[in-house]
């Protein structure tokens, strides 16, 4: 059967830990994230979690953010992560991204939610952290993979060797893992770049923003290819400008 979905290029980044603090690499790294977006023409931006650092990040950060966003040429799809959880003191609710940005879709919905990306035959599932304990497990609820899309299941915790019970919080259970069969699984939590698995559906912790891999800020973007799948790569941000 011949693949008519529409080849397309998601960045997909996490932790990025935005706090407003003088010399930190956060707020430079994401500028160049978006630099990078832009300059590759992506048909997506993702980010996985932890987009702030914290609830009490001053209000200049905010309008900051929305301005970086604003730059981008794309749609942007996100989940919280346990730094900026989705609770009644989260920053989301001062930082209400969904009605400054038009472009953005801000999931949160704490059982899940399937969003499509406009504009392309992207589909994203994810769901909202309420509340960062060993109760949430991000993984879990995923829907049938939608058909004629390209399909994306974004997490936000920690993936465990197996499915042991465990004190951690927002757990991944091995067969959480196993169970997906969408085309890609971009996570976040982990602070360093992680290639997962690559089979039977390829999954990658995209690491910090500004310290994704070996010291370095980077980013994952993933390539979707009719015929062929997801093939995520790893992206160095050093060198890219900072708008």
């Amino acid at each position: 059967m011949t693949d008519r979905r529409r080849p397309a290029t998601v960045l997909h980044t996490s932790d990025c830990h935005l706090a407003g603090q003088d010399g930190g690499r956060e707020e430079p790294a994401f500028a160049s994230a978006i630099d990078l977006a832009v300059g590759e023409r992506v048909d997506a931006f993702l980010i996985t979690g932890d987009l702030f650092d914290h609830a009490r990040v001053p209000d200049w950060l905010l309008d900051w953010t929305v301005e970086q966003l604003d730059r981008l040429l794309c749609p942007v799809v996100m989940i919280p992560g346990n730094h900026d959880v989705f609770d009644e003191r989260s920053v989301h609710h001062r930082f209400t991204v969904a009605d400054r940005c038009e472009h953005v879709q801000f999931i949160d919905v704490p059982d899940g939610a399937l969003v499509e990306v406009p504009g392309t035959d992207i589909v994203v599932w994810g769901r909202a952290m309420p509340e960062h304990e060993p109760e949430f497990r991000p993984l879990v609820g995923v829907p049938p993979v939608p058909p004629d899309r390209w399909s994306i299941v974004a997490g936000h915790g920690l993936l465990m060797e197996n499915d042991e019970p465990t004190f951690r919080s927002s757990p991944i259970y091995a067969s959480d893992l196993e169970a997906i069969r969408w085309d890609y699984v971009a996570l976040g939590h982990i602070h360093r770049y992680w290639e997962v698995r690559n089979r039977p559906t390829p999954a990658r912790y995209a690491g910090a923003t500004a310290n994704s891999l070996d010291g370095q800020p980077g980013v994952v973007l993933v390539d979707f290819v009719p015929g062929t799948g997801a093939r995520p790569r790893w992206v160095s941000l050093s060198g890219v400008t900072a708008g």
